[in-house]
């Protein structure tokens, strides 16, 4: 696998086992999404610096050995963020992953970027936000709803009744899983100012 490598849900696995094996207990969507959430705000930078707290408040054994595996998720995050072509997915274990196990992985990966989001731009979390212009008022009122659906999610799992009928239950988690790919990338759009002001303020 290379830095600008597609990563997907064949790669989640052998991931996991490489963060396992740098003896950290670091969950690979909450890592995954909150890169993605620092790179839908300020770009590398931001995404970066979450990673350095996040490891930071890891029971980590290993941080440079994790470090390296969240510096390649971010590179290829970035490269599939920005492809016309829409190759970003987020990273979550496969379809015959037990549903519980998915489900919790989708609800760590929306805490994950909400998480990001935050720290790296409160006022995109909080009631805050004063966009001047028209077209800002659009962006931040989807981007809102967007990160409001994300609370819902990060707080999501498996009920008796998703229990009782897993064909629905898989249904359903899938279109949410699709719900996640796109918004993220409609994000990342609508952030494109902010990251472009976030870089001009760094030099």
């Amino acid at each position: 696998m290379t830095a600008g490598s597609h990563i997907g849900s064949n790669d989640y696995d052998a991931l996991r086992e490489s963060l396992s094996g740098s003896g950290t207990l670091v969950s690979l969507p909450e890592l995954h999404g909150g890169l993605c959430g620092g790179l839908c705000v300020g770009g590398p930078p931001a995404a970066e610096r979450w990673l350095d707290d996040f490891l930071a408040d890891s029971d980590t054994a290993d941080v440079p050995g994790t470090r390296a595996v969240g510096v390649e998720l971010e590179r290829a995050a970035w490269t599939a963020l920005a492809d016309a072509e829409l190759a970003f997915e987020p990273l979550l274990p496969s379809d015959d992953t037990p549903l519980e196990e998915q489900a919790q992985a989708l609800a760590l990966w929306c805490s994950g970027f909400l998480n990001a989001v935050g720290a790296s731009a409160p006022d995109l979390v909080g009631r805050n936000a004063k966009p001047t212009a028209a077209a800002a008022a659009i962006a931040s009122a989807e981007v809102a709803e967007i990160l409001g659906d994300f609370a819902e999610m990060s707080r999501a799992g498996v009920d008796d009744e998703d229990a009782a009928d897993p064909t629905q239950a898989d249904f359903a988690l899938a279109e949410l899983k699709e719900y996640v790919r796109v918004s993220v990338q409609i994000v990342f759009e609508q952030l494109a100012d902010r990251r472009e002001a976030a870089a001009r303020d760094a030099h």
